[in-house]
């Protein structure tokens, strides 16, 4: 193993490094900490509106299980990344042949 020796290093310079370090390693292991935002959730307005569709599409969409919902209580929310995602999926069977 090597030895290093520190004694040109001050202790707020070796707390930075060592920050550095472990926030580099965390977001090589675990790369979802870079994309917080897109799990932002959202309303069943705000996908109507993000979606130009109408509620009740909405809802026959989330039976079909074309978008996942999320119940909170009373509230159904819906995750923004798995909205584009769902978007994305659609267009591709789009122009699947079969």
């Amino acid at each position: 193993m090597k030895e290093l020796i520190l004694n040109s290093i001050d202790e707020k310079e070796l707390r930075a490094l060592i920050k550095e370090v472990l926030t580099e390693t965390i977001r090589d292991k675990n790369p979802e900490v870079e994309s917080k935002n897109d799990s932002v959730l959202k309303s069943r307005f705000e996908v109507v509106e993000l979606l130009k569709i109408s509620l009740p599409t909405l809802n026959n969409w989330t039976k079909k299980g074309i978008l996942q919902s999320y119940r909170i209580g009373n509230r159904v929310l819906y995750k923004q990344n798995e909205v584009v995602q769902a978007l994305i999926a659609t267009k591709n069977l789009k122009y699947k042949r079969g």
